[in-house]
């Protein structure tokens, strides 16, 4: 993601100038406890990633006396503008979303200056709007897919990519092949056939195979046919991998506790890092508040996090495989390789609401 120089000049400001806290808002004489708004998505695609993030937000912001307003929104622009401004109506001293491509799609509906952090899973490089106070955090799905290609690619196993229909419309699919690039060999690809039996996948599996394939690779996000696909992998002799917001047969994904939901590891995350960067202030404003969180570096749920210059919480990720010690992966995708001639998919809306029921 790519913010504007407005952000950066902001933050930078705030360090230097704690006094000039306000954007038509007095500074309290003393800390208080935070006002915060969440704008959530009425469905989801991927079952239970919404309940997750938000029990994973509420108890360190409630620990700290903070109060939570939650309002759920329809997928669509108008239908986020709306929300946004019921959520808005109490002048919240910042604003929660969730899902990826939020903010782009409120544009103008979000205050000038007010604290805004764009949680989601990160499923595409998405361009960030040029604007002041915007953060971001996320489960790093499109890097996490780059850097399990470029794994793969390390050893030099011929694999076929196999995608849910979910995943099928972002850019993972992409951001796993450039990773596979740097040396490894994709002998093809397909999306999953709906209804999805035994031997239909068999027969793709085998088709596969025949093609040189050696290994399996799987994006499935809201793990639907992971089990399925694993029997026919090792029923064939594939190796096998899984691209998912769970828990795969091999994958790269941030630590969490044994049978924490990533999203709610991510909600624990934001609401620590808002909670410390509250405690921080000797008033609650707006322009201090982004000086706070976009200074931060703290313990989390998902390792030691930091905020990137770009304003991204940044949590560790590291190569997950079954029965072995977690590798920890340092190096991160290129910049040209994150957005090269930018987005690949076709979806607008955010990653949560993609597949709301009719």
């Amino acid at each position: 993601m790519t913010p504007g120089p407005s952000r950066r000049s902001l933050l930078k400001a705030a360090a230097v100038l704690p006094a000039l806290l306000g954007t038509g808002r007095a500074a309290l004489p003393g800390p208080r406890p935070l006002r915060l708004a969440v704008l959530l998505p009425v469905h989801e695609s991927l079952p239970g990633f919404t309940a997750a993030f938000l029990a994973g937000l509420q108890p360190p912001l409630h620990a700290a006396g903070a109060s939570l307003q939650v309002t759920r929104s329809g997928p669509g622009p108008a239908q986020l503008r709306r929300a946004a401004a019921q959520a808005l109506a109490a002048a919240p001293d910042a604003l929660i979303t969730l899902g990826d491509g939020v903010p782009e799609l409120l544009g103008e509906a979000l205050p000038p200056g007010l604290p805004v952090i764009a949680a989601g899973p990160g499923a595409a490089p998405t361009r960030w709007p040029a604007r002041a106070g915007l953060l971001g955090a996320s489960l790093h799905a499109w890097e996490a897919e780059w850097l399990m290609g470029a794994e793969l690619a390390r050893r030099a196993r011929p694999t076929f990519l196999l995608i849910s229909p979910l995943d099928s419309g972002y850019d993972l699919p992409f951001a796993f092949s450039q990773g596979l690039a740097r040396g490894g060999r994709l002998v093809g690809s397909a999306v999953l056939g709906a209804p999805l039996g035994p031997q239909a996948l068999s027969a793709q599996l085998q088709a596969a195979r025949a093609r040189g394939a050696r290994h399996l690779h799987l994006q499935d996000s809201a793990q639907a046919h992971a089990a399925l696909v694993r029997r026919a992998a090792q029923a064939l002799g594939l190796s096998l991998s899984v691209g998912s917001l769970g828990h795969g047969a091999e994958q790269v994904r941030a630590q969490t506790a044994d049978g924490l939901h990533p999203a709610a590891a991510l909600g624990q995350d934001v609401g620590n890092w808002l909670a410390q960067a509250a405690a921080a202030l000797p008033a609650v404003t707006p322009l201090g508040l982004v000086a706070a969180l976009g200074g931060a570096a703290f313990r989390g749920t998902r390792g030691d996090l930091h905020v990137t210059p770009d304003g991204l919480l940044r949590a560790p990720l590291a190569l997950v495989t079954p029965g072995r010690a977690p590798q920890p992966l340092a190096h991160r995708p290129p910049a040209g390789d994150l957005l090269g001639a930018g987005l690949r998919s076709g979806h607008l809306y955010a990653f949560p609401h993609a597949a709301a029921p009719g």
